[in-house]
């Protein structure tokens, strides 16, 4: 079937129509094939384990390039849908929470590890992660504690589809096997201090501002009523967060996330 235009982007694919009631998301030119199948394997395990996620097909090559064919799902992402009418953040926290717990109480068997996927995010970053503070932070990490349950790696509103059937989690190509605690530390640091996107003026950013705040604290509120975790082990885990997400390579957080890492490290 020869590409048409992309109906979405992102960094690391591109998103066709595919068939009736189908989508093609076709890895960009130069991605490994690992990233592809890492996503085929975790799909295949979400779709095992009941949550809420497009069906997978299956895999294919389309000029080269790997791709993964899923079921076509219509609707908004949770972001969107959260910028249009934001007097509705703490239900849709409540849907976003429902998510993440869902995966959480689910058996990661047969993803990487979490533990490993960390260290390998901080050897990547590089010069941006400062030495000291690199083995500050592998040291912390080597004292957290393992876990089985699936951790989503990149869990915000703008990775759930808002459908007529229900929120669906997207976007699987950071799924390991790990503890919670460090998905939900994750969430915290992309909710409430991940760069807002796109050039805003100072009231539409404080507006943006109060807004990722409330949805963060309904988030949090909702997903213990659903599951224990204790602050003191999310605590733990924001150093180790923080350095690995300076291996992203997002220059706009580079010298906030130094910043907030050294004052983690010295807590």
């Amino acid at each position: 079937m020869a590409l048409a235009q992309p109906i979405a982007a992102g960094r690391t694919a591109e998103v066709f129509a595919w068939g009736d009631g189908r989508i093609l998301k076709l890895l960009r030119p130069g991605m490994p094939e690992r990233i592809g199948r890492a996503e085929a394997a975790a799909m295949a395990i979400a779709m095992a384990a009941r949550l809420a996620v497009p069906r997978l097909y299956e895999t294919v090559r389309v000029e080269g390039r790997f791709g993964l064919v899923y079921e076509r799902v219509e609707g908004r992402s949770m972001m969107d849908t959260l910028a249009r009418r934001p007097w509705l953040a703490g239900r849709l926290a409540g849907q976003f929470a429902g998510l993440q717990a869902s995966m959480h109480n689910a058996s990661g068997a047969g993803l990487p590890d979490l533990r490993g996927h960390l260290e390998q995010k901080m050897e990547r970053a590089g010069e941006a992660l400062p030495a000291e503070m690199k083995a500050a932070a592998r040291t912390r990490l080597a004292a957290l504690p393992d876990g089985d349950a699936i951790c989503h790696g990149d869990m915000h509103p703008g990775n759930v589809l808002m459908t007529s059937t229900g929120p669906l989690a997207i976007d699987w190509l950071t799924v390991t096997r790990g503890d919670p605690a460090a998905d939900v530390a994750r969430t915290l640091y992309l909710l409430t201090e991940a760069r807002i996107p796109g050039e805003t003026g100072i009231l539409e950013r404080s507006a943006v501002t109060a807004v990722r705040r409330l949805f963060a604290r309904s988030y949090l509120r909702s997903y213990r009523r659903l599951r224990a975790v204790d602050p003191g082990a999310v605590a733990a885990w924001r150093p180790v967060v923080l350095a690995a997400r300076l291996s992203e390579g997002i220059e706009a957080e580079r010298e906030a996330l130094v910043r907030m890492l050294r004052v983690t490290l010295a807590e």
